[in-house]
């Protein structure tokens, strides 16, 4: 079942109708009164300490009979009475009227759902499990509770007072909104969370007088990681979080999108497969460049680490050479992290003496010297990125100058993610054993002796079946259809 969180406008003049005596019905008319809604309550009979709410806080009470006539002055009802039955009547006639209902424990009866609420001041911040699991709920509003200072209505009413200065001063809303963050991050929210506005009020002053005015160019290439969301670094957070522009390739996991990207920031899929770019990369710079020259801040959104096999050094180039400020954000590389969730080290104590991140292209597969330059790396430990066609010639090739038939080869898919798989043979035997299989992208190849660790260190459950975890790229023609809709 879904339910879009929306937060509604309390009306002095159309109140809320509760339909209850008994403590549910005085503890969901609390929840409202908490939040400044108008209540106005009928049963048949009235407890006590509902009554004395409903006197505190001025609402009207009726004692009598429910009779659906009174639906017709308001636009949210609560049915709260013991009597299923009559829960069943008031939601049908709600719904016949179009009147929001929420019939207390049960969702298929009802148009909304009460969330668990932090409230600071005009902070208010709802969860909800869909009404699956209040308990959960509760749990997560405690975390919140804690986390969020008791104190914090007082840094929203302060920046509620400066609202109409920024808006002057800043006609950029990219400039007044980084002036916020560093309001919001810095020493002036300390001083007034703790009361010193004084203080708050002449350091806000001192910061406003020299903060840009203007849009403020920028580049930032970041890391996102192999797969898992949860592996990007704070910093990489903290610097999505304030981008105009993001340039995302493929293999950047969705939620990393939508929990920490703006829903206002422009997202520009630039992502490539071997056969098929959405972008080339001069298209890109190109992107990069124009964003740069209007102020905008962008960021270069990569899997993995922005430092192994992705442009790097031709992005930095454009922001050098019109003048805006950049910054590399690693990332955890899909070696590492495909070798950690794979249970085995890249490097072993009297065993791999070393690692090298390498890829296949097609131009250096039959370079002698290409491979001379492995024949000394038997106790070293080669991932190969983007190799997958030649992953049979690669464990011929490395046979013929010197590597043992029997070194272990393990071949990790879509890495991290909780479509996670491993395929593991020896240079020998991957022809016979995995030859003939298509490994879903992305995948990469680890080669040495640090494979036979994941027998026993192994501790990522595979799916009983491979599916997707990335998406496919859209072809050029639903490409070509999105940017004919755009301009219509």
């Amino acid at each position: 079942m879904a339910y879009i969180p929306l937060f509604l406008r309390a009306s002095a003049e159309k109140p809320v109708l509760v339909i209850g005596g008994g403590l549910i019905a005085c503890a969901k008319t609390e929840a409202l009164a908490s939040v400044g809604a108008q209540v106005e309550v009928l049963a048949e009979s009235v407890g006590e300490s509902l009554q004395a709410l409903c006197t505190q806080h001025g609402f009207k009470v009726t004692e009598a009979p429910y009779q659906a006539e009174i639906l017709e002055s308001h636009t949210i009802v609560v049915a709260a009475t013991n009597d299923d039955a009559l829960n069943v009547r008031i939601s049908q006639d709600c719904r016949a009227r179009g009147i929001m209902v929420n019939v207390v424990d049960n969702p298929p009866l009802c148009d909304f759902i009460f969330p668990a609420l932090v409230k600071r001041g005009p902070l208010q911040i709802a969860i909800s499990t869909s009404g699956i699991s209040p308990v959960l709920a509760r749990l997560i509003k405690h975390t919140i509770e804690q986390a969020v200072p008791a104190q914090f209505e007082n840094l929203i009413r302060f920046m509620d007072e400066k609202k109409s200065v920024l808006r002057k001063i800043f006609t950029h809303i990219q400039p007044r909104r980084l002036f916020y963050e560093q309001i919001i991050r810095g020493p002036i929210a300390e001083e007034v969370l703790e009361g010193n506005n004084s203080c708050a009020n002449l350091l806000f002053d001192d910061a406003l007088e020299n903060f840009p005015k203007e849009k403020q160019a920028a580049l930032y290439l970041i890391g996102s990681g192999p797969g898992h969301p949860e592996l990007i670094t704070l910093k990489a957070i903290r610097l999505l979080s304030q981008a105009d522009v993001i340039l995302y390739d493929r293999l950047v996991s969705p939620a990393i999108l939508e929990q920490y990207a703006r829903k206002d920031a422009h997202k520009i899929p630039v992502g490539k497969t071997r056969d098929h770019h959405l972008k080339k990369q001069e298209d890109i710079g190109a992107l990069i460049e124009k964003h740069l020259l209007k102020g905008d801040i962008v960021v270069r959104l990569k899997g993995g680490d922005p430092g192994i096999f992705a442009h790097g050094a031709e992005e930095i180039e454009i922001a050098r050479r019109v003048g805006a400020p950049y910054q590399i954000v690693p990332g955890i590389s899909a070696a590492n992290g495909c070798a950690a969730y794979s249970g085995i080290p890249l490097t072993e104590r009297d065993g791999a003496k070393g690692v090298r991140f390498m890829t296949l292209y097609t131009k250096t597969l039959h370079q002698a010297d290409f491979w001379e330059g492995l024949r000394y790396a038997q106790k070293e430990t080669l991932v190969f990125y983007m190799s997958t066609p030649h992953y049979v010639l690669l464990c011929e090739k490395l046979q013929s100058i010197g590597f043992r038939p029997d070194t272990p080869v393990m071949v990790v898919e879509q890495g991290t993610t909780p479509e996670h798989r491993d395929y593991v043979s020896t240079l020998e035997k991957f022809d016979a054993e995995l030859g003939e299989r298509s490994f879903i992208s992305p995948s990469l190849m680890i080669i040495g002796d640090v494979v036979r660790w994941r027998e026993t260190n192994g501790w990522k459950e595979e799916p009983q079946e491979a599916s997707l975890y990335f998406s496919a790229l859209p072809s050029g023609e639903e490409e070509q259809k999105k940017k004919e809709a755009a301009h219509a």
